[in-house]
């Protein structure tokens, strides 16, 4: 069947077996994923504390002028692999179920 797509081999071996992408994970992808959300969202939390009650949060050498917006945007840093990972997985499942 003809595609679009490119890249051929990226899409025959799944059509043949539509578990191979799972196998050839490393297992704790997932997991660390899941840890770097969190640290994300703790530390998300934490720069909007330190943005909008700057009493002593954080040590006086980090308590810079934009300490909070920079804890912001290394949280949605962090966040960001596993909001792509889990994106990319429901657009994937749902073309396989499309098919």
């Amino acid at each position: 069947m003809a595609t679009l797509f490119p890249f051929p081999t990226a899409t025959s071996e799944l059509k043949l077996n539509p578990n191979v992408e799972m196998r050839s994970r490393p297992k704790g992808i997932l997991g660390s994923l899941i840890l770097l959300d969190l640290l994300g969202v703790v530390l998300m939390l934490m720069g909007l504390r330190q943005q909008f009650h700057q009493q002593g949060f954080l040590p006086e050498v980090l308590n810079v002028p934009y300490a909070g917006v920079m804890m912001l945007i290394a949280g949605v840093a962090l966040t960001l692999p596993f909001f792509i990972w889990s994106i990319k997985a429901s657009f994937g499942a749902f073309n396989k179920s499309v098919k």
